[in-house]
This record gives structure tokens, C-alpha cells and sequence, in this order.
């Protein structure tokens, strides 16, 4: 039930991120929802989910929309990865630490985008590169993440039960 959910979520939130996201863009960024996607079940449920769920988000994005098949599932496989190992450190429930955790993993998106995507390709400005979009990504993303992040978290506690509830229900 637990993966079935994640496609899930992972279709919803491409097909949001593609469509409606794109409409609400402020001073030419979009929030990155599929950062905090990664992040919330990494922060939540740890590497190894992180990492999954990363991994085949950038999937799916690199397979419609990228230059190099793997770039995006590579860097979202490592930030879910790198965001799941401090999963027992933190409270669950606070909405703070997500916001922060989404700002950095952001700015490391975006550091790892622009040196796989555009510094290897021989354009070495990475000021121009931060100040237009990796920052402004970065901070509208972290902010859009208060909302998902509630929602997220909710669909992961109904989750837990529903396996909590499974494994009473074979441990007769």
C-alpha cells in the first residue's frame, strides 16, 4: 500500500508541478514541489524511501522534460539519500525543520544542476546562475513547503497505521 501511495503521490505531484505550478511563478521561478516531495518523506521515513522516491521522481521529470536521462534522478536520488540519513534526529511533527531542510536541499539542487547541466558545459557564472534562480527556486519552494509539508505528513501517519494495522492483522 505504502508504494502504491508513493507512485501516486509522485504522479500527482508532476502532473501539479507541470500544470498549476506553472501558473503561479514569481519573478520567473517555480516552486520545485518535487524537492519537497523528496525531502518531506526522506525527513520522514529516511534514506532509503528518500532516496526511492527521489530516484524516480527525477525519473520522470528527466523522461519528459530532460536534456540528459538520469541528470535529475541522480541529484534526487542523492538529496534523498543525504536528507533520509538525518531522519531520527528531528521531530516528525515540527514544520520548521522541513522549511530549513527544504532551503538547503534546494540550493543543493540547484549547485549540483547548474554543475552537471550548465558549468560542465562551459558557462562559468554561477553568480548570475544564483541570483535568478537558484535562490529566489529556493526560498519560494521553502515556502510553499508549510502547505505540502502538513499534507504530507498526515498522509504519512495514515500510512503508518494502515501498516501498524497490517502487521496485528498477520502477527495472529
Amino acid at each position: 500500500m505504502r508504494y502504491i501511495t508513493y507512485v501516486a503521490l509522485i504522479l500527482i505531484n508532476f502532473i501539479l508541478q507541470t500544470t498549476i505550478f506553472n501558473y503561479i511563478e514569481i519573478i520567473g521561478v517555480k516552486p520545485n514541489t518535487m524537492l519537497i516531495l523528496i525531502v518531506s518523506f526522506a525527513f520522514m521515513r529516511g534514506e532509503t524511501e528518500g532516496g526511492l522516491i527521489g530516484f524516480l521522481s527525477g525519473l520522470l521529470v528527466d523522461s519528459f522534460f530532460g536534456q540528459v536521462l538520469g541528470l535529475n534522478a541522480f541529484i534526487g536520488l542523492v538529496i534523498g539519500f543525504l536528507c533520509g540519513k538525518i531522519f531520527n534526529e528531528f521531530y516528525k511533527d515540527s514544520i520548521i525543520i522541513p522549511f530549513f531542510l527544504t532551503l538547503f536541499f534546494d540550493i543543493c539542487y540547484g549547485f549540483l544542476f547548474f554543475f552537471f547541466n550548465a558549468f560542465l558545459r562551459g558557462y562559468p557564472n554561477i553568480f548570475h546562475f544564483l541570483k535568478t534562480i537558484i535562490i529566489p527556486e529556493a526560498l519560494y519552494t521553502s515556502i510553499v513547503s508549510f502547505f505540502i509539508y502538513r499534507i504530507l505528513f498526515i498522509i504519512n501517519i495514515k500510512l503508518e497505521k494502515f501498516d501498524r494495522k497490517k502487521k496485528n492483522l498477520f502477527k495472529q
